[in-house]
């Protein structure tokens, strides 16, 4: 959801914005080849002692006509700059340990799947630590550090010489980046890190897919479409299980169906995980509108207790599409990223429901949000005049904490252009912007 339109508002740059420092007048006009040059910024985490946001850049390698990302971060004062990884496959997701010690990330370097690697903070090369026959998909540290649940499709153990012929024998037999679906489905899996040992816990023909953890690491929340044709429709619901293997340690460990609404509660495509309050009360996540309406509904944010009953919408009075929940750390308060006029805000309302108050608003898009200690917030943020940068949120301000972009754009010199009057009365002072 949020991802095209941050690319769109940087191509149609002269319809939306704010005015951007002038370049020098050595400054060369934009050209078609300055679209490899740009370097793409995502997935900001900050570490959980606050002092470092870690970030994934990828670059364009025109020579092996692919993209190449690496794993860099940056001070919460924004003095160093590290790159961390270098490997030719490249490595995206990073994610810190909940003490801090490990930085996680996904690369297939040494595998022809891709797997979780750990990173120490304390030097030395990256270490893997799954061996899945298939991808990892995803992945979300346990509270207390020493587990992590996985996403990863069933394993393709057929190989044969010759390619066999495509039978579709599946309402959905084709997707987007994905190709021809066959028989595997994408499962949870529970890593213990000390061991490298890697238990399933789902099984059947159902997808399980964005795994939040309870605070108190006992049980996962996930999204699944958990009925017979699922592929018809795009019904997904809200499920709770205990973060263990079933019975004997077998998969397909019960799990508990929170969420009855006949249409998308927490529709994976819009990359938004469940997220559950502090206490484990409660579970922010995005419900979205009626099936006949497919990706014209509206989603909106939701509150369902954790042990069920009837979901609480918080965003009743909004005609705008919201996604990211994430609670503060008192549980007062729910932030979540907010489409609006053609750009993405950050705001929050009050977890009992109430007014919404825009923290990050004005003509650009916030991409992502990470929470940090303290409050601390950093944001992915882009504007017409500017691909996407990590900001730390200082207020009403945003201090730039990655200067991925920051050499490209003082040698180019884009189009002039100015915000309408509406974008004007709702932008942020100047200094607010860089």
């Amino acid at each position: 959801m949020v991802r095209p339109l941050a690319v769109a508002l940087l191509t149609l740059a002269p319809s939306l914005g704010a005015q951007a420092p002038a370049p020098p007048a050595s400054a060369r006009p934009f050209t078609l080849d300055d679209v490899l040059r740009v370097r793409d910024v995502r997935e900001p985490e900050i570490s959980p002692d606050g002092g470092w946001v870690a970030y994934t850049v990828s670059s364009a390698d025109t020579g092996e006509d692919r993209s190449r990302s690496a794993v860099w971060m940056t001070s919460w004062d924004g003095a160093r700059t590290v790159r961390l990884t270098t490997s030719p496959q490249g490595e995206t997701t990073p994610r810190w340990s909940p003490d801090g010690r490990w930085l996680a990330f996904l690369s297939s370097r040494e595998d022809e799947h891709t797997q979780l690697w750990l990173l120490d903070r304390l030097g030395g090369e990256g270490r893997k630590i799954t061996t899945l026959q298939s991808d990892v998909d995803d992945y979300v540290w346990a509270p207390d550090g020493k587990r992590v649940a996985l996403v990863a499709e069933d394993p393709d153990t057929a190989k044969p010489k010759t390619p066999v012929p495509i039978v579709i024998d599946r309402f959905q037999f084709k997707q987007d980046e994905a190709g021809y679906l066959g028989k595997q489905r994408r499962h949870l899996y529970l890593l213990d890190v000390a061991s490298g040992k890697t238990t399933r816990l789902t099984a059947d023909d159902y997808d399980e897919l964005l795994p939040a953890w309870s605070p108190d690491g006992k049980s996962l929340a996930f999204v699944s479409k958990r009925r017979p044709d699922a592929d018809r429709d795009d019904n997904w619901d809200l499920y709770v299980m205990a973060a263990a293997a079933g019975a004997a340690g077998a998969a397909g460990a019960a799990a508990r169906q929170l969420t009855t609404f006949e249409g998308p509660d927490n529709n994976p495509d819009y990359e938004s995980r469940p997220a559950w309050s502090p206490d484990g009360r409660a579970i922010a996540y995005l419900q979205g509108g009626p099936l006949k309406l497919i990706y014209y509904g509206v989603q909106k944010l939701a509150v369902v207790s954790s042990a069920g009953g009837t979901p609480r919408i918080l965003t009743t009075g909004l005609d705008r599409n919201v996604a990211s929940p994430e609670w503060s750390a008192d549980g007062s308060s729910i932030s979540f990223l907010l489409e609006d006029d053609r750009a993405v805000q950050l705001a929050r309302v009050p977890a009992n429901g109430g007014a919404i108050e825009r923290l990050v608003s004005g003509p650009r898009v916030v991409s992502a949000v990470a929470t940090g200690p303290h409050g601390a917030l950093a944001v992915l943020v882009s504007t017409p005049l500017a691909p996407a940068e990590v900001f730390a949120v200082e207020g009403t301000a945003l201090r730039p904490l990655s200067r991925q972009n920051d050499d490209w754009l003082a040698r180019v010199k884009l189009g002039a252009w100015s915000p309408s009057a509406s974008e004007a009365a709702t932008a942020l002072p100047s200094t607010a912007f860089w």
